[in-house]
């Protein structure tokens, strides 16, 4: 991806975690703080962040039980991802990009297919 759209991705991806948390009861306060938009950013942006490292070697070609099976820590995204949407949908909150991400990880869809699939969602206002 190049620049715009990768911070068009993360932006998108912020937000939606915003909605689901606020729908949960979360303060708006608490997600644009350092346990929010600082981790977010941590593991977009940090070279030894395990979530960050699984998404790369995914978008690489390497099959998600190899990744995991060759790493000693825990990627906490991988299993994180799937009971996200769960929350999303007995909440009613659509997650686009997080749904991406976890039919990734559930060997639904290729990285490439997600990406594309996310980029060609139809804009809407922000809120």
């Amino acid at each position: 991806l190049g620049h715009n759209a990768l911070a068009a991705l993360i932006a998108q991806g912020c937000s939606e975690i915003r909605w689901l948390a606020e729908k949960l009861g979360a303060r708006p306060t608490t997600m644009s703080g350092l346990s929010g938009l600082g981790d977010i950013m941590l593991t977009c942006y940090g070279s030894l962040s395990r979530n960050r490292s699984v998404g790369i070697r995914l978008g690489k070609g390497e099959k998600l039980q190899d990744i995991l099976s060759s790493s000693p820590q825990v990627a906490e995204g991988v299993a994180t991802a799937g009971v996200v949407v769960s929350l999303a949908r007995k909440y009613r909150v659509s997650l686009p990009v997080l749904t991406a991400v976890a039919n990734v990880c559930d060997n639904h869809l290729t990285p490439s297919e997600a990406v594309t699939a996310v980029m060609n969602l139809p804009q809407v206002e922000e809120h």
